[in-house]
């Protein structure tokens, strides 16, 4: 466990859950840099950089996660709506290229941490999804973000980076904060968790050595739960 204040970079730090990562992080007392394509000023807050551009470029890239003992994925892709049939705005392979990108500028550099915020259900763990959720992504915007989320994993588990995956649960509109585990193999396709509880796990995997290079599927704990070793 690191209980020294780090320098962290955000990518997507203007979406909801990459700013409520920013906002947790500087209430541990970790320094964060918010990188986005558009800024988004965090008021009332300090310890706070800004790095506003292209994500997809390595020279952008390499500057705003210069210094960083840690850098957490959050990007995700735009839809006109919240609706999952609503046309997606994002450009085709975003995320996969930032995570290109992101992989050849940490290269085999141990010393920084990149956590990267997937979805319960992707990759090898498609068939583990109801019936009813992969009827959904199969006829929706999401499937987009599904193919990309696999690659990206799929990428990252062939590099040398210090990686953790992350695989949310979907998310509700709750603002209250749940402590949440990995439920490793015994997760179901319709567990809900809050945001606030989503951007909590994700700085508890900056901060925790022990999620390096592992992929969890999380959900928030109950009473009679414990955390899968």
């Amino acid at each position: 466990m690191m209980n020294k204040s780090m320098r962290v970079a955000v990518f997507g730090a203007t979406g909801l859950t990459g700013s409520l990562v920013v906002r947790k992080l500087v209430e541990r007392g970790h320094s964060a840099v918010a990188v986005a394509r558009t800024r988004k000023e965090f008021e009332g807050l300090n310890s706070i950089e800004y790095r506003t551009g292209d994500m997809t470029s390595e020279p952008f890239v390499a500057d705003a996660i210069a210094g960083c003992q840690a850098v957490v994925f959050c990007v995700g892709l735009n839809r006109k709506t919240r609706s999952p049939w609503a046309p997606q705005t994002s450009p085709p392979g975003l995320l996969s290229n930032i995570t290109r990108c992101l992989l050849a500028v940490i290269g085999d550099d141990k010393s920084k941490r990149l956590i990267y915020l997937s979805a319960f259900g992707v990759g090898e763990d498609y068939p583990k999804l109801s019936l009813l959720h992969r009827l959904v992504i199969r006829t929706s915007s999401l499937r987009e973000a599904y193919l990309e989320h696999a690659n990206d994993e799929q990428l990252l588990k062939a590099s040398f980076a210090n990686w953790t995956i992350v695989k949310a649960p979907g998310l509700n509109d709750s603002s209250k904060e749940v402590r949440m585990i990995d439920q490793g193999t015994s997760w179901s396709s319709f567990s809900m968790a809050s945001r606030p509880s989503l951007a909590g796990f994700l700085v508890h995997c900056v901060e925790d050595d022990s999620t390096s290079r592992r992929s969890m599927t999380i959900a928030e704990v109950k009473p009679w739960q414990v955390e899968v070793a």
